[in-house]
């Protein structure tokens, strides 16, 4: 038998002529064939409802999973917010929308406020309330559930560092514990005294604020590998602000949709 030599470069009809050649039986061929198909068709990514209001709102509930080239039908007064690989699109109603797709007519979407998002982890632009640079920091004025990936190396983070302050936590059957910010300091890490358990709530008292901001921990069990991961994570968890923050910092594909 004669060394047969292989070449990659030419056009599909060859390749597939050559694989199909190498094949006996027919229906080996045509089965060949049709995996040769299913490989050259593209793959349907998804994308995650992360906000929905109106009155379809139960229809596409925040967390359900979508394929890219769904039909989303809304009604007037509806808005839905979808989060894929590459950002978010907003959809108002009424009419017919594919979220891998442009609106087709009668429908409208929403651009972003200011015209452009930053990238997770980026502060806001001036004007805007500040957010933490990473939606896995602890925000010292912000109460309700909150999640972490990885307990052990929470951080504590303010939004003004202009001058000293002083945090004070308690909670989970611990004794309180003091954590000292620098003027100029804006994160600290979680005291090491109140270890974090899934479902723990803590108080975090500052000082010159009258009022405690509560936080309740959900633990993951690992860090997602992804933003639609992250999201679906968050939603599920019921950590709303977080999920704010990371919606809010994806580039927003509305204005191109």
């Amino acid at each position: 038998m004669r060394p047969c030599k292989f070449s990659f470069i030419g056009s599909a009809r060859s390749v597939r002529e050559v694989i199909l050649s190498w094949v006996p039986n027919s229906s080996f061929r045509a089965a060949a064939a049709l995996l040769l198909a299913a490989a050259a068709m593209p793959a349907i990514a998804n994308v995650l409802v992360v906000r929905s209001t109106g009155p379809s709102a139960a229809a596409y509930p925040a967390g359900r999973s979508l394929p890219d080239n769904a039909r989303i039908d809304l009604r007037a007064g509806d808005a839905v917010v979808v989060l894929g690989a590459g950002g978010t699109r907003t959809f108002r109603g009424p009419g017919s929308f594919s979220p891998g797709a442009a609106a087709q007519a009668g429908t409208r979407t929403l651009a972003a406020a200011d015209g452009r998002r930053a990238r997770i982890g980026a502060v806001r632009s001036a004007g805007i309330v500040p957010h933490s640079p990473t939606i896995w920091n602890i925000d010292v004025s912000q109460g309700g559930t909150f999640c972490l990936a990885r307990a052990n190396d929470a951080v504590l983070w303010r939004a003004d560092a202009t001058e000293a302050a002083t945090l004070t936590i308690s909670g989970a059957g611990g004794a309180p514990r003091t954590v000292r910010l620098a003027a100029g300091q804006s994160t600290a890490p979680w005291p090491s005294a109140l270890p974090i358990a899934n479902g723990s709530s803590f108080d975090i008292a500052q000082s010159g604020v009258a009022v405690p901001t509560q936080v309740t921990f959900r633990t993951l069990a690992r860090e997602p590998a992804d933003v639609e991961g992250v999201a679906s994570a968050l939603i599920a968890n019921g950590c709303q602000n977080q999920l704010d923050v990371l919606v809010e910092s994806q580039p927003d594909l509305s204005a191109a949709g």
